[in-house]
């Protein structure tokens, strides 16, 4: 309850994962810790990730949001 989901994504159930239903998860998110601002974002392992023009924008944006003052 004390984060903003922005975006989720649903993990389908495989042979090896411990679930046995699929599974929705959160992606990207933003919250308030004390007078500042957390944006975190679960997307990628690896610098190719950032080729996606869609990953970039949303990552600098959260960048941008977090760095605001209040």
């Amino acid at each position: 309850p004390l984060c903003d989901v922005l975006v989720t994504t649903t993990h389908d159930v495989r042979p090896d994962a411990p679930w046995q239903e699929p599974a929705t998860v959160p992606v990207a998110w933003t919250r308030q810790w004390g007078d500042g601002r957390v944006f975190a974002c679960t997307v990628g392992h690896g610098v190719d990730d950032l080729s996606i023009p869609e990953i970039r924008t949303m990552i600098g944006r959260g960048l941008i949001w977090a760095a605001r003052p209040r």
